[in-house]
């Protein structure tokens, strides 16, 4: 498939997550920063506490999942800068049905100003390029932040699965939203 290096938009690029300490020092500082706004949505927030945990799924994620052609993570930086945003990661690649999910996580402190829907448009973008048919993003249906990602960036509600896990932080069931785009509504 070979996704590029790096991806430039208008206001963000998005560059490979290739594992090193450095990167790993720089998310740890955003996570913490944005933990607690993590934390009800995204399980990995609980564990991810220290530059070793972050260079652990850079490494054992990021670069294993790059080199097997089953996962892409992208770091999100600012154009101007580069100032380290989140990042946007297209998973779960099933290559038999041309299709794949799109995650993503922002640092608290840059929310709001169009970054993700930036993020996940550019590198829809390059999932469609490469003739995939369906993208598809999860998100807890109490998430409005995430919910609005996906809506703003075109996706339609395939649906919701009722109590399909529980939350993190809560000793909750929590519902999921399906959220898809097809190659034949993108409109690049």
């Amino acid at each position: 498939m070979n996704f590029p290096r790096i991806i430039q938009g208008e206001k963000i690029v998005l560059k490979r997550a290739d594992a090193t300490f450095k990167l790993a020092e720089e998310l740890v500082t955003a996570v913490d920063e944005s933990r607690k706004d993590l934390l009800p949505w995204l399980p990995w927030a609980l564990n991810n506490k220290t530059a070793e945990d972050e260079f652990g799924w850079l490494l054992n994620w990021c670069e294993k999942n790059r080199k097997e052609n089953v996962g892409y993570a992208y770091i999100i930086r600012k154009k101007d800068g580069g100032k380290l945003l989140g990042s946007v990661d297209f998973m779960k690649i099933n290559k038999e049905w041309k299709s794949g999910e799109i995650g993503y996580w922002l640092r608290s402190s840059e929310v709001g100003h169009g970054y993700m829907q930036e993020a996940v448009r550019l590198l829809e973008k390059e999932v469609f390029a490469r003739d995939f048919n369906r993208i598809t993003i999860l998100n807890d249906t109490r998430n409005t932040r995430s919910v609005n990602v996906a809506k703003r960036a075109g996706y339609h509600l395939d649906g919701i699965l009722r109590q399909d896990r529980t939350s993190p932080t809560e000793n909750i069931f929590v519902d999921t939203n399906i959220w898809s785009k097809l190659k034949s509504e993108y409109k690049g």
